[in-house]
């Protein structure tokens, strides 16, 4: 909202100062995809759009992604526990096998991300990922440079 206060100031300087073209874009909460403001071609015209109404969410419409977590299973840190709180978590050692999990609104993803050889995909319950995001269910076992790793959803 800011922004948009910002550049309406801005844009009433430039009609001010340079009437034959002022242009500027604003954006609001309901409508994600800029709005332009129309050409100006005296300092009598007026920008060609109105403000629009925010919406109000439902929060109970809004779907809640459970918190999960990996568990390793192999190794030498077997045991150890890593909370998927952030939108992209990356996994791996770079140079060798790297892979990612992503938060999304539909679940969570594990994707390969790089390898060593060109077909060296991460494991999920002993099937390669292949090039594709994967969708993570509860209780999928991840192989992942050779170690093991357990997904849980609470």
């Amino acid at each position: 909202a800011a922004l948009a206060a910002d550049l309406a100031v801005a844009d009433e300087a430039a009609i001010q100062e340079a009437p034959a073209v002022a242009a500027a874009h604003t954006a609001t909460v309901a409508d994600p995809e800029p709005e332009p403001v129309a050409a100006v071609a005296s300092s009598s015209a007026v920008p060609a759009y109105r403000p629009t109404e925010t919406q109000d969410v439902d929060q109970d419409a809004v779907p809640v992604l459970p918190s999960a977590k990996l568990q390793v299973l192999s190794g030498t840190f077997a045991g150890r526990e890593l909370e998927l709180t952030k939108a992209l978590t990356t996994l791996g050692r770079p140079g060798g096998q790297v892979a990612a999990i992503s938060r999304r609104a539909e679940g969570y993803f594990i994707v390969h991300v790089e390898s060593g050889d060109d077909d060296n995909y991460p494991q999920v319950n002993g099937s390669d990922i292949g090039p594709q995001a994967r969708r993570l269910e509860d209780n999928d076992v991840i192989q992942l440079a050779g170690v093991k790793m357990g997904f849980f959803m609470d």
